[in-house]
């Protein structure tokens, strides 16, 4: 049941469709600021920010090392009448803590695999040390099940700054298929959207951070066609084991509700620009970035203050 809550959490978050006012539950006074435990709001009761990870972890055979491509922190801001999105490069070079120097999108990897704590919660551990961003809970999405809630609302329609054509391996033993998407307004399927959003041919972090936050909102548009919102329960039910959460029920139903209520204006995003990292190339010769915390918490307290 909580996990089919979250799918129509995403949607309806991503919808910001009207409805009756609702307020979102208070979380419960805690010591930790992590997914798993219960720690203080970011600034008033029903705050709340969640870590939104986008993994293309496969089976252990078919994947043994997984990365997060898509990092995204949503701000809820209930009293504000704000849902922001926040995306953070995936090349961000970081200090994992109990782990050492690494890029970001690491970190679910060894959360799950060596560190003992859980993928989120060292990814929200790694994104407070290193960026100051709290984190109170997470929703993990398997880029499969993206794909299938992109099919499941008929597709989205996307307006395509370039021409893209490439062929992808998708690293599972099945043959090479042929990516293209020409440029201005396209409606693309699942699989086509998601490798628009995740593609890195002659492009950078920035370029896909973007894409994703495109594709998030295209998903939106999506849902609120007249013909696909009778059957938005139907679609819940059947897309429920393509996310992870820690959520708690009366979160989600507080979410919903908050959602439900917000007009489109009040969904604010950004992305990393220069101003927030630089270019530097680690001693075994690899390109990262590595982040100007100051500026970074200045853009996310512009990003999330009311008005």
């Amino acid at each position: 049941m909580r996990r089919a809550l979250i799918v129509l959490l995403l949607l309806s978050l991503l919808a910001g469709c009207r409805a009756a006012p609702a307020n979102l539950p208070v979380a419960s006074p805690g010591a930790g600021a992590t997914p798993g435990e219960r720690g203080p709001t970011p600034s008033q009761p029903g705050d709340m920010n969640i870590l939104l990870l986008g993994s293309d972890r496969r089976t252990a055979s078919q994947d043994p090392g997984w990365r997060t491509d898509a990092i995204i922190v949503v701000a809820i801001r209930p009293k504000d009448n704000i849902v922001a999105m926040f995306s953070i490069p995936r090349d961000l070079w970081v200090t994992i803590p109990g782990y050492g120097p690494e890029r970001i999108n690491a970190a679910d990897y060894v959360g799950e695999t060596s560190a003992g704590t859980g993928g989120a919660a060292l990814t929200a551990a790694t994104i407070k040390q290193n960026l100051g961003i709290p984190v109170q809970a997470y929703v993990r999405i398997q880029f499969a099940g993206l794909e299938r809630i992109v099919d499941a609302v008929g597709g989205v329609t996307i307006d395509s700054p370039r021409v893209f054509d490439e062929w992808v391996d998708e690293g599972d033993g099945s043959a090479p298929w042929h990516f293209t998407v020409d440029s201005g307004p396209q409606h693309m399927d699942g699989r086509t959207a998601l490798y628009y959003a995740r593609s890195r041919q002659g492009t950078n972090d920035i370029d896909r951070s973007q894409r994703q936050q495109q594709l998030l909102l295209a998903l939106r548009d999506a849902a609120l066609r007249p013909q696909v919102l009778p059957h938005l329960p139907g679609m819940v039910r059947s897309l429920a084991d393509t996310v992870q959460t820690d959520l708690r029920p009366a979160d989600v139903l507080g979410l919903l509700n908050l959602a439900l209520r917000l007009e489109p204006q009040a969904y604010h995003s950004r992305v990393f620009d220069a101003s927030m990292m630089s270019d530097w190339v680690t001693p075994s010769g690899s390109m990262v970035l590595v982040p100007n915390r100051e500026r970074i918490e200045e853009v996310w307290a512009e990003l999330t203050a009311p008005g």
